[in-house]
């Protein structure tokens, strides 16, 4: 990449956040200089230490932008509630949920490996919408199914956990180690998202049977 000076007056930060973006989409991992990231911007690193207090500060600003463009992406993809059944939506989450960390694995990566969120005010929000949205997702699934509105979080927090572990499986290259190589391709990965709320029906928990609603 080019030295060059390619902000506006005013904007400096955004343009280095966006060209931090721009070098993960090139990288494996989220290694980032300071040094570099301002000669490519083309100001001094003084400039940079101006906007960002450490190289966490700005890596967190990414995390954050991180999980906006996946919503965005979920707001721009995903049909409108309702359209379809609800179930088949929260698959359709999961398979774009997979198809953005594929996209961008070092982006991705920073996303859930960037310290601890309760450093970052910014970046606990943004993780916070981001299940949020999965929650309403999950939840609607849950509804649809009879299931008492207590296990929507339950759902959620399964579908996610499924989707995170196996993106980071898959991108360590252990899902490669079993015989016979990796089977389970990120295309089938979304049917499984049918399994936390259709455990819910059918597990019995302490103390009795989960509760269905009536219809």
């Amino acid at each position: 990449m080019t030295t060059t000076s390619t902000y506006h007056h005013g904007n400096l930060r955004d343009t280095l956040i966006a060209t931090v973006i721009a070098q993960l989409a090139q990288q494996h991992d989220a290694a980032l200089s300071l040094r570099e990231l301002a000669r490519t911007v083309g100001v001094s690193v003084a400039a940079v230490y101006r906007h960002f207090p450490s190289k966490e500060a700005l890596l967190a600003e990414v995390a954050a932008a991180g999980f906006a463009s996946l919503i965005q992406k979920w707001e721009a993809q995903l049909p409108p509630p309702g359209s379809l059944p609800a179930e088949q939506r929260f698959q359709l989450l999961g398979q774009q949920y997979i198809e953005f960390a594929l996209a961008a694995p070092a982006h991705y990566r920073l996303m859930f490996e960037h310290q601890d969120v309760r450093q970052f005010p910014a970046l606990q929000q943004a993780a916070q919408a981001c299940f949020q949205y999965v929650l309403q997702t999950a939840g609607a699934a849950v509804r649809e199914a009879g299931l008492d509105a207590r296990w929507e979080k339950a759902a959620a927090s399964a579908g996610w956990s499924l989707g995170h572990g196996y993106v980071m499986l898959l991108l360590s290259g252990r899902l490669a180690m079993a015989d016979g190589g990796d089977e389970l391709s990120p295309a089938m990965v979304p049917r499984f998202f049918q399994l936390p709320v259709e455990a819910l029906m059918q597990a019995a928990l302490p103390g009795g049977t989960i509760a269905i609603r009536p219809h």
